[in-house]
């Protein structure tokens, strides 16, 4: 049989209880105070995140409605760009007319030239050979 364990023995058992349970108590209030910090962290960083996402929501709608805008701008620049295509190209029709037009006048000026040039022969043949000026 065993014996009974001694006064002294069941105090120093009761003294290694008692640290061992001090120390996992200071183990556990030092575990708090890493996870109140963890905690407080965290909200910041997840204030942070709400932030950043609050930001980029505003962006999106800056961004649609600068989009929309544009849309409509170059809408309007399309039909102000059809009605010069239409002018543009009445101008160089008119520049066509006016380069025949002038060919053609070109033409009937040497034309005209020519009929002067001889008509002039005709009076001077005339004069030499009647010796008077035509009627």
């Amino acid at each position: 049989m065993t014996e009974p364990a001694s006064l002294n023995d069941i105090y120093r058992s009761i003294g290694e209880l008692t640290g061992a349970v001090k120390a996992l108590g200071d183990t556990i209030e030092s575990n708090e105070k890493r996870n109140v910090t963890a905690i407080a962290e965290a909200n910041k960083s997840r204030a942070n995140v709400h932030k950043r996402l609050d930001e980029i929501t505003a962006t999106a709608a800056d961004l649609t409605t600068r989009t929309s805008h544009l849309e409509s701008g170059i809408a309007s620049l399309t039909s102000e760009v059809g009605d010069m295509r239409k002018v543009t190209d009445d101008v160089k029709v008119m520049r066509e007319q006016a380069r025949g037009a002038g060919t053609l006048g070109h033409w009937l000026i040497k034309f005209g030239g020519w009929v002067l040039g001889a008509a002039a022969t005709l009076v001077s043949v005339y004069t030499w050979i009647t010796g008077r000026p035509p009627p």
